[in-house]
């Protein structure tokens, strides 16, 4: 079977300056992933000493303003007797009134001008931060854009995770995480609006203002399909509709994905983890733990982030401005509230790519790689348990598949009957068991090529039926591979097959099935 790629409209030019272009190699994939770890760990440092500082000042800004409102009363009512007695009154304590008043004075004027200078400064920094946040959140968002460039970012931050060995590992896993779940909840946000009614007032509000009904638009315009004359494939968006979907309603779910756990840096929540922020948790621990992080994740995006203080050329263009950025702060905010809740419409948009992401990044002590086939099967059960909503896992399961991109198969190649490697290079499999791969072997020798296949259920050994059914006896299998018949990837990533020739392909996709040694 041949699947050929629907023939693509030209691409529109961006007139805004924001939206970059594409990278069109590879290797500036990877660079731009490694951006964007450095941006996102700049972050994590700017909000590690946001926790240290905004407890005492914010007790100083409160402390402040009580002085400064205290002095401000004094001083009117002193005024005030002044004004209607004609002299000053008397003050218990107070030799001269006219004296008091004028120390009065005096320290309302030093209090305000400490009071300027702390709000000034807090007002910077949050302004720095709203700037350092919407920077990355823009930069993620100008390359994530098509099913290609979702297939190559998700697939090399897998390729790229160290072996299960490397002390390294935890650490380069937690950086990376943030980033890969958001690309996940970007993308399942897209699969699921196009077959889902949302309840929350704003998503569907900006939504309808933003998608024509009847007519259906997606990032993912260029996913390859078996029928090139279905008129019911999504269509490319035009520029002005990509910028508004992105400004409006991604960036909020960019954020909230970014923040969902930047709590976790917080002192408070350093003394749980103790001297091991990788070593496994009792319950007790945990469930402090996620109250901590919810409460300092909040008090982050509140408190140390807010709504940037900008000058504006009217008194109108301001009011709409910080309308809408109230609007999206409200919005970002229910998102991290939900993700308490077990089949939240918005909750879920994270949670699951949490999961999941809990499995290919792990940051677990006696983590086996073998343990990244089994996040599908976790995910069906959380659908089959209720604790997901059954849209979404679905959406979600049909888009990743059983075999996570950049993970390792063994498949039986038609051609030959010989076993050769893959590895899982597209996101959307027609058949979640049957994954689209790159074959990286040729009679069991290195060998790379712009094809990609998708591995049939019956010539993937993973599969036990396939084994049975195949050619070769199951002693043979017993004994070659020892009952793993899947195989980590990382271990020959760039050393011997380098990204910038794995990821070209074709756009032909050829169909791999059963070896028929009559044939042969």
């Amino acid at each position: 079977m041949l699947i050929d790629s629907k023939s693509k409209k030209a691409k529109p030019v961006w007139a805004e300056e924001k939206l970059s272009q594409i990278p069109t190699m590879v290797s500036e994939i990877s660079r731009k992933i490694s951006e964007f770890r450095q941006r996102y760990r700049e972050l994590v440092k700017d909000a590690e000493h946001f926790f240290e500082d905004y407890p005492q000042d914010y007790k100083r800004l409160t402390i402040l303003k009580h002085k400064v409102k205290t002095y401000q009363d004094q001083i009117e009512y002193i005024e005030g007797f002044k004004k209607e007695k004609g002299k000053y009154p008397t003050i218990k304590g107070q030799p001269s009134a006219q004296r008091y008043m004028a120390r009065l004075v005096a320290q309302q004027t030093n209090s305000d001008k400490e009071l300027k200078a702390l709000e000034d400064r807090l007002k910077s920094e949050r302004n720095n931060r709203y700037e350092q946040l919407d920077h990355l959140t823009d930069y993620m968002l100008n390359l994530l854009n098509g099913e290609r460039i979702f297939s190559q970012f998700l697939g090399t931050i897998a390729l790229s995770t160290p072996s299960p060995k490397e002390k390294v590992r935890h650490i380069r896993n937690e950086r990376y995480k943030p980033i890969y779940i958001t690309a996940l909840a970007i993308a399942l946000f897209e699969e699921v609006r196009q077959q889902h009614t949302f309840d929350n007032k704003y998503l569907n509000t900006e939504l309808a203002k933003i998608f024509p009904k009847g007519q259906n638009y997606s990032l993912m315009a260029d996913k390859i399909v078996e029928n090139d004359n279905d008129e019911t494939h999504p269509l490319p968006m035009p520029a002005e509709m990509k910028m508004a979907y992105r400004e409006k309603v991604l960036k909020p779910i960019v954020k909230a994905a970014l923040l969902q756990s930047i709590g976790m840096h917080s002192p408070e929540a350093n003394q749980v983890f103790g001297n091991d922020r990788y070593r496994k948790l009792n319950l007790t621990e945990r469930n402090k733990l996620l109250e901590i992080i919810d409460r300092k994740s909040i008090d982050y995006l509140k408190l140390g982030i807010g709504i940037p203080t900008i000058p504006f050329s009217s008194a109108e263009e301001k009011v709409a401005y910080v309308e809408q950025e109230k609007r999206q702060l409200s919005f970002i905010l229910q998102i991290l509230a939900s993700l308490k809740s077990s089949k939240h419409e918005l909750g879920d948009l994270i949670r699951i790519p949490m999961t999941y992401a809990s499995f290919l990044l792990s940051t677990k002590e006696g983590f086996d790689y073998q343990q990244i086939y089994q996040a599908y099967d976790v995910l069906a059960k959380g659908r089959d348990d209720d604790i997901y909503r059954e849209v979404y896992v679905t959406a979600f399961m049909n888009m990743v598949g059983r075999f996570p991109l950049g993970s390792g198969l063994y498949v039986i190649q038609q051609d030959s009957g010989e076993i050769e490697r893959a590895i899982v290079s597209s996101l959307y499999p027609n058949d979640p068991e049957e994954p689209i791969c790159k074959i990286i072997t040729s009679r069991q020798i290195q060998f790379l090529s712009q094809a990609e296949f998708i591995i049939s259920k019956q010539s993937n050994i993973f599969f036990s039926d396939s084994r049975r059914s195949s050619h070769y006896d199951m002693d043979f299998f017993h004994l070659r591979f020892r009952n793993e018949y899947t195989w980590n990837a990382t271990d020959v990533w760039e050393n011997q097959v380098p990204a910038i020739e794995f990821w070209k392909r074709d756009d032909q996709r050829r169909y791999n099935g059963v070896f028929n040694p009559d044939s042969y």
